[in-house]
């Protein structure tokens, strides 16, 4: 016997194309056991019909899917759920990817505009939000900055307000070059850098330049949700790749590159968002060797790489032997100030020839006046001296949300202990819904970001991102302590854990 059609409607007038969106519908029912393994899929023509689409995207879909492993074609018979699913349980043991949450989904439409609203709630001054990541007033380089600011425009006189070269400010790209080098992750012979208006910036020009609709993008799980947002807006398709204890998991990475055809992976290998872990270098070795050899190109997000608190750095993927295959993006968004909107991107030289081609339509150039006072700021050792100031705060507010959480959370709750970043990741009992916890949160005052905004195949339903970089730690102890009161407050939570 066959399987029923679903009731959920395409939108053609989504971002997405329409067989992606279909083909995500019809993996969602097998994830959900609705249609389960070795049961015969309804006939081409009988999909076409129901979800008003040709039926060349119908078997556009059902390739997807046959391809990542959902789905099996037997001639003569049509296509079935295949016997043994890409994510079986066998292979998300909580154990070995404690990040991922509970095995429970919730639907995509239930997640709304979460990144304009985390923004509108961060800066809602009557919450006491852990939503956003950046650096707060507090924490700015205010002073330096707007000397710097009327330095440079007596310096610069009229320049200031012209065209500044597509690919960047020679003093903004001399001062990053430089702190690079000396930071012992100097720009190669051969490769290049340009000035972007931050990460997200860079990753819509990678995006634009390097794929097209309906392209596989591998992504960790969880991810950043901007780089999700993103994503799904251009219609490309995020693949999930798994994250364990100690960063993007090489194994299950290896497993899915055999399936072939991805274009890219984006990883934030250093204080990841959202859960703070930072990959080993042997890790980084050996996903700089995957890609390699399956030609799939590495998109290293650097954005908190400057913010670490405790330890050494560890090299990028770009510093490594044999990153020819790596593209690198760097902000100062959070270590300078969020409102500069100010990065860079390095690649070698020939990558860095098709993005120019796209960035330059879309910014035609950066502001002269920004570029050139980050310039300064770097030559004068400036950004060094503010990098220990915000650094040793990090530390500090990382610190008192940790002992908040101790004293206030379920002794089950796991939750993790990065060494720079703004953000770690805490994943409750099974039965607690972050979004439920967020709505009642809200009500009360508070913000954080809910595990489910972090996948793309709706995941995290009982975790949380929570910011310490925002606020003062006498300010988060007590607002952690309340959001601690509202989880216990639903039934079935343990008592908070015990201090040592």
């Amino acid at each position: 016997m066959g399987v029923m059609i679903p009731t959920a409607p395409l939108n053609p007038g989504a971002a997405s194309p329409l067989y992606l969106q279909l083909q995500r519908t019809l993996r969602s029912l097998i994830q959900a056991n609705e249609w389960n393994p070795g049961m015969r899929l309804p006939a081409v023509p009988d999909l076409a019909l129901r979800f008003k689409v040709h039926r060349l995207t119908v078997l556009k879909a059902l390739a997807g899917l046959k391809r990542t492993g959902w789905v099996q074609t037997v001639t003569g018979r049509g296509s079935f759920v295949s016997d043994y699913l890409p994510e079986a349980p066998a292979l998300l043991d909580p154990d070995s990817f404690p990040f991922q949450g509970s095995s429970l989904r919730v639907r995509e439409d239930e997640l709304g505009p979460w990144l304009g609203d985390t923004l509108e709630a961060a800066q809602n001054r009557s919450l006491v939000s852990f939503s956003a990541a950046f650096p707060p007033t507090d924490l700015l380089p205010g002073d330096a900055l707007r000397r710097l600011y009327t330095r440079t425009m007596k310096e610069l006189d009229a320049e200031a307000w012209v065209y500044a070269a597509p690919a960047g400010h020679p003093s903004y790209l001399t001062g990053v070059a430089d702190w690079l080098r000396d930071e012992g992750e100097p720009v190669p012979p051969g490769w290049g850098i340009r000035s972007i208006p931050g990460s997200q910036a860079g990753l819509a020009l990678v995006l634009e330049s390097l794929t097209i609709p309906g392209d596989r993008v591998l992504v960790e799980s969880p991810c950043y949700v901007g780089a999700l947002a993103l994503i799904r807006t251009l219609g490309r398709e995020a693949v999930p790749v798994p994250v364990d204890r100690n960063g993007l998991n090489p194994d299950r990475l290896a497993s899915i590159l055999q399936k072939g055809d991805a274009k890219f992976l984006f990883t934030v290998p250093t204080f990841h968002n959202p859960t703070g872990m930072t990959l080993s270098r042997a890790r980084r070795e050996r996903i700089l060797a995957l890609t390699r050899a399956h030609g799939v190109t590495i998109v290293e997000d650097d954005t908190y790489g400057d913010l670490r608190f405790i330890g050494g750095r560890t090299p990028s993927f770009r510093s490594l032997p044999g990153a020819e295959h790596v593209i690198h993006l760097g902000s100062f968004s959070k270590s300078v100030a969020a409102g500069l909107r100010l990065g860079y991107i390095i690649a070698p030289d020939a990558v860095l020839g098709r993005l120019a081609l796209v960035q330059e339509v879309h910014t035609i150039a950066l502001p002269t006046l920004s570029q050139a006072v980050i310039g300064h700021f770097l030559e004068s050792g400036g950004f060094r001296r503010h990098l220990v100031r915000i650094r040793k705060a990090l530390r500090e507010r990382r610190d008192a949300m940790l002992e908040a959480i101790q004293a206030s959370f379920p002794r089950d709750a796991e939750v993790t202990e990065p060494k720079g970043g703004m953000h770690l990741w805490v994943v409750l009992p099974e039965d607690v819904s972050a979004l439920d916890l967020h709505r009642e949160a809200i009500s009360h005052g508070l913000g954080f970001a809910p595990g489910p905004l972090f996948f793309p195949d709706g995941r995290g339903t009982n975790c949380l991102r929570l910011n310490f970089s925002t606020h003062a730690p006498s300010v988060t102890r007590e607002a952690i302590e309340r959001l601690g009161g509202l989880i216990h407050a639903r039934p079935g939570v343990s008592p908070p854990k015990e201090l040592p």
